[in-house]
């Protein structure tokens, strides 16, 4: 099973144009697929709906969409009527496989006054892969302050924390006899593990990385615990520190090239993890594509 996730950065590339079809040729061959920094009736992409547009160059996969930017872009027609618009940005899902059910969580915000501040999201995705259900999430933390990014990863993990408690969309007694539409057949699952893919702005050794993977201790080195997540870079053999997904860009704050680009697991998926790489060749957006290699 192959995994990616990358910010496509609206399909702005490193060479100044936009170009969807390049980002569906990096990515191809993937099984399940997170994306960052989609849009839907930006001006910039001439109104373009890249979610739908990238869905059709994967035939063969399910998708889902998550805004984590949601406003009003519509406009009336010479004869009064409202011509209904969305202008969207968030998070896409794409699998090989079904998938099953989707939420869409926005995490919190600090309301900035002097700088430029948005939503971050996690896109929740259930897939059924070959009969074994599996949570995947593309998610996107926010940009800027590290105390924000600390109250998004605490909401985060506890959406972990409680989905399988809570269950899937509905739970109760096989509904195959009623008459309600949303309860045919069995009640969807809500499995306990999970994959976390996206980007998350954050750097390995951090506070917010921490609060994902558990401390670091001088004596022991970094110390996993179970109600924490494993970072899958490291897991396969890399050194935390190491590696680059988005090269120096002092206008977004970062001096030095950093890897804040991750795809973290649930200890029970870590014997499943077989390679991690990024692909540092990628020149669709200012960020690297993350690929992960697991058993399925």
């Amino acid at each position: 099973m192959r995994l990616v996730t990358y910010n496509i950065q609206y399909s702005l590339g490193k060479d100044g144009r936009y170009d969807l079809g390049r980002i569906a040729e990096t990515i191809e061959g993937a099984d399940i697929i997170a994306l960052q920094e989609v849009e839907r009736n930006w001006r910039r992409t001439g109104m373009a709906d890249q979610a739908t547009e990238l869905a059709k160059q994967f035939p063969e996969h399910y998708w889902v969409f998550g805004p984590r930017v949601d406003m009003d872009a519509s406009e009336k027609a010479a004869d009064g009527r409202v011509v209904n618009r969305r202008k969207q940005f968030g998070n896409v899902l794409l699998s090989r496989w079904p998938i099953l059910s989707s939420r869409n969580f926005v995490l919190p915000k600090f309301a900035t006054l002097d700088r430029y501040n948005f939503e971050g999201s996690a896109l929740e995705a259930v897939i059924d892969v070959e009969g074994d259900a599996l949570r995947v999430y593309s998610i996107h933390l926010g940009h800027m302050i590290g105390a924000e990014r600390l109250k998004q990863i605490e909401l985060l993990l506890d959406i972990h924390r409680r989905a399988p408690q809570e269950g899937g969309a509905w739970t109760g007694p096989d509904a195959s006899d009623l008459e309600h539409w949303e309860c045919e057949g069995g009640p969807p699952p809500m499995p306990e593990e999970a994959i976390f893919l996206g980007d998350f702005n954050l750097e390995p050794g951090s506070a917010e990385y921490e609060a994902l993977v558990g401390p670091w201790e001088p004596d022991y080195g970094r110390i996993h615990v179970r109600h924490r997540l494993i970072d899958a870079w490291a897991a396969t053999g890399h050194e935390e520190t190491s590696g680059v997904t988005f090269p120096e860009k002092a206008s977004d704050g970062w001096k030095r090239p950093v890897r804040i680009d991750y795809c973290f697991v649930t200890p029970g998926l870590v014997p499943r993890l077989r390679e991690t790489r990024i692909d540092n060749e990628a020149q669709g957006s200012d960020h690297q594509p993350v690929w992960v290699e697991m058993a399925s």
